[in-house]
């Protein structure tokens, strides 16, 4: 798939040749302009007596016809290549639903302390305060310091977990000194009228100060002091790890085989890393030596080339570039489970057997209690959620394995060839400049090709590169979905009882009044020398 920007007038996309239908428009434009060009010199169709069309409108009847013709080859090749978009994001959706609800699930089990529930306290009707480092929102004109200073140090933001946790907590602490007195003095005035209207209009302010001294209280404590954790950080559930596995495997082996990978070839399933950068989604952004791995050639103007010439898509130079482009799984994948896959035949036999696999793991932890207390009917809807994933699948099937019809494909084929050589006998009858009806002649074909060339490469979008969907991307994104189950309970989940009327201070707030506490006990210990002297 190509990222693109439009830049001005959109003349930015003119520069790109591999994967450009107008690239490969050229080649049959230019040899119905060398039609023409032979036309005029060596016939006399040009000159009145011999002129074959004394009106446009016959072969304008021809091009109408054309120009249907291709505007519906055109619409049913964009719809499969959205169908096959939409098909993938629905099987990834389902999939991702079974990975959450498993971890929720899992997270009822009794080997965990549960947080505690708001339904057990009914008598809690305040709001609840949460604690936040962070007190006044980023101004327009840091956040523009902030975007230049990522610019200027290239620091492109990481799709990893870890590094996400870091900017956010680092823009958290981040120091106001971009801004000036003024914007400072605009802000503050801005949040006290803010409140105050708040507070007129009986808002959330106004709200939580008369419920939180009619009734008890609930303070969430924050995400890094006094959690009680599920689990280490390092060491989640086996539960959940063999689960992310057996996700990420079944999404792996069902991209493998929407792309067609060869079942001769060797295995192009490898171990998954957690916050590694995710795989480019346009096949022209790696570098020249694994370019030259499905290529032949680290020069991208060879790669534009065989493209242009249609050379780059046989069998050999598709096995090479899909085995440059490795689906990855959680957990890496075993010399067994590759065995046992090679043995099914057919690609809807190896997702079904990955289903298999899964859908037996997730009967056999719930017989022995790793669900907790959810009910059977709700675990029903894991399984539902599997089959529903499993149709997007064969929806994305059907249009990788059930090629664009050949009746359609075969006559809208040979009408290019014959506008190629009708237009050049067009633009004799009705044109006295050689040079003009040579451009003229070489756009109106360009024109023709050019949609057909893009009819042509939506129609396949599993397999024609560069225009093909970024399977591997999407399987890292899901991947990284998939980590997600390790993290546990929301950090705010776990909060504490307050009596009724009692004051809820942040902890800034609790640090000042021990210490004043600490420093009047220390005063009420100690006796006065005026005292002892009065003594």
């Amino acid at each position: 798939m190509i990222q693109y920007k439009h830049g001005v007038f959109g003349l930015h996309l003119l520069f790109r040749l591999n994967g450009s239908a107008l690239c490969k428009a050229v080649t049959p434009s230019i040899l119905s302009s060398i039609v023409f060009i032979l036309l005029w010199q060596f016939t006399n169709i040009n000159n009145d007596d011999a002129q074959l069309f004394f009106h446009p409108y016959p072969i304008g009847a021809l091009i109408g016809c054309f120009t249907f013709m291709l505007a519906f080859r055109a619409n049913f090749s964009y719809n499969r290549w959205w169908e096959a978009m939409t098909s993938v994001y629905q099987m990834h959706s389902k999939w991702c639903d079974v990975a959450m609800e498993l971890a929720a699930f899992h997270l009822q089990s009794e080997h965990y302390q549960k947080p505690p529930a708001f339904g057990a306290h009914p008598e809690l009707t305040c709001l609840v305060e949460r604690e936040r480092e962070r007190r006044n929102a980023t101004t327009l004109e840091e956040l523009e310091n902030q975007l230049d200073e990522m610019i200027e140090n290239k620091q492109i933001a990481s799709r990893g977990f870890h590094t996400l946790l870091s900017k956010r907590k680092s823009t958290k602490n981040m120091s106001r000194k971009n801004g000036s007195p003024e914007t400072k003095r605009n802000n503050s005035k801005s949040s006290e009228h803010k409140s105050a209207s708040h507070k007129k209009n009986y808002g959330i302010d106004w709200l939580r100060s008369k419920l939180i001294t009619k009734t008890k209280g609930a303070v969430l404590k924050t995400a890094n002091k006094n959690i009680p954790k599920a689990w280490e950080d390092d060491s989640p559930p086996l539960f959940l790890q063999e689960a992310a596995h057996l996700l990420s495997l079944l999404s792996a082996v069902a991209m493998s085989t929407l792309r067609n990978d060869l079942e001769e070839a060797g295995s192009p399933l490898m171990v998954f890393t957690p916050g590694a950068p995710f795989p480019h989604v346009d096949p022209d952004e790696y570098g020249a030596d694994v370019r030259k791995d499905w290529n032949v050639s680290r020069y991208a103007i060879v790669s534009a080339m065989r493209f242009m010439l249609g050379t780059h898509r046989n069998s050999k130079s598709r096995t090479l570039y899909n085995a440059a482009r490795p689906f990855r799984v959680i957990g890496d994948v075993s010399d067994a489970e590759v065995e046992m896959l090679q043995a099914a035949r057919g690609p809807l036999a190896k997702v079904a057997l990955c289903t298999m696999w899964l859908e037996e793991f997730i009967c056999r932890e719930y017989m022995s209690g790793s669900t907790g207390k959810v009910s059977s009917p709700i675990i029903s809807r894991l399984f539902q959620f599997i089959s529903d994933g499993m149709l997007g699948y064969n929806h994305a099937r059907k249009i990788a394995y059930i090629p664009f019809p050949f009746p359609h494909a075969q006559i809208t084929s040979f009408f290019v060839l014959v506008v190629m050589c009708l237009i050049p006998v067009l633009m004799l009858t009705y044109l006295d400049n050689e040079a003009f009806g040579f451009v003229l002649n070489f756009l109106t074909v360009l024109c023709f090709s050019g949609l057909h060339e893009v009819s042509r490469e939506l129609e396949a979008p599993f397999m024609n590169a560069p225009n093909d969907i970024p399977l591997n991307n999407f399987q890292a994104q899901f991947n990284e979905s998939l980590i997600t189950m390790f993290f546990g309970c929301h950090p705010d989940a776990y909060w504490e009882l307050h009596e009724q009327g009692e004051e809820v201070l942040d902890n800034d707030q609790k640090a000042k009044s021990d210490k004043d506490d600490n420093q009047k006990k220390a005063d009420g210990d100690s006796v006065p020398m005026s005292v002892i002297a009065e003594q």
